[in-house]
């Protein structure tokens, strides 16, 4: 007799279909070519929106920032992260100790 299957969580039929527990499916890499051809793309689409990203190291936090920005103008469009994550970053983990986190208690 056939074991009954759970429809919320359907059993691998196959060796195929099984992964070991032990070793979790990782995503490859993307090569130095399919980066740079995605950065290709990318500078396009910006170009036809009249914009264009700039990448940079926040030095407080040291995460990377990108901004979109108007291409005529200059003026920012969007920042990921944005400012206020940025500041919550270096409040709750950075250098500066603000109060936002009482640790004598």
């Amino acid at each position: 007799m056939r074991p009954l299957r759970s429809p919320s969580f359907p059993q691998p039929t196959t060796a195929a279909e099984a992964t070991p527990a032990s070793q979790p499916a990782v995503p490859a890499e993307p090569s130095p070519e399919e980066v740079k051809r995605a950065a290709r793309q990318l500078e396009t689409f910006m170009q036809s929106m009249n914009r264009y990203l700039e990448f940079k190291i926040d030095q407080d936090s040291g995460r990377t920032v990108v901004t979109v920005k108007d291409k005529t103008t200059g003026d920012t469009i969007r920042q990921i992260p944005t400012e206020e994550v940025l500041r919550l970053a270096q409040n709750l983990g950075g250098k500066a100790h603000t109060g936002l986190i009482d640790q004598t208690a």
